[in-house]
């Protein structure tokens, strides 16, 4: 299902956290007022709503937690600045959200396994001198290497170069101009 409204003010305020426009906190109020059904990025996947959501949401929404620190409110400006790969990923992020193409990606939890222990992972972890930890990070890494064998990786979210250079002839922005 592709929710073509919610794509749009994804995009929106992706491109307004990245050109340094809006805070972090000023994104994440935004999100959660037209994303997440008021769930911060980090706690989406909790959400009912996820479950049946526009497949490309949540980890669109949590590729974009990744960019900023939330421990304190600033602008991805000066020492923040986003370095010019992530500036070229969000541009393909937001080429994409303008799309009615359904995202076919298998998800998979980019965040660090820590982010989503629970009290018995934390005990199991402690007992087994990090053991526990490592099993769970080597395990995500080795999915990880497996879904990018499933498609063009450097063109996520695009699954394709053709699904890519399809969208490239319908971009939203700076159509028909000349830079």
């Amino acid at each position: 299902m592709v929710d073509k409204d919610r794509r749009k003010k994804l995009a929106l305020h992706l491109r307004h956290l990245s050109s340094g426009q809006i805070s972090n906190d000023e994104f994440e109020e935004r999100i959660t007022d037209d994303i997440t059904y008021g769930w911060l990025p980090e706690q989406y996947y909790r959400a009912k709503e996820c479950s049946t959501d526009d497949r490309v949401i949540r980890p669109v929404v949590e590729f974009a937690w990744c960019l900023y620190s939330d421990l304190n409110n600033h602008k991805l400006v000066g020492k923040f600045k986003l370095t010019e790969s992530q500036e070229k990923e969000i541009a393909r992020l937001i080429l994409f959200l303008h799309s009615v193409q359904e995202y076919t990606w298998d998800y998979l939890d980019m965040t660090n396994p820590i982010m989503r222990f629970s009290f018995a992972d934390i005990l199991k972890s402690i007992i087994t001198l990090g053991q526990h930890y490592r099993v769970l990070r080597l395990k995500r890494e080795e999915e990880f290497e497996l879904i990018k064998k499933t498609g063009e990786f450097e063109l996520w979210p695009f699954k394709t170069r053709v699904e890519y250079e399809q969208q490239l002839t319908k971009q939203p922005f700076l159509k028909g101009q000349e830079i």
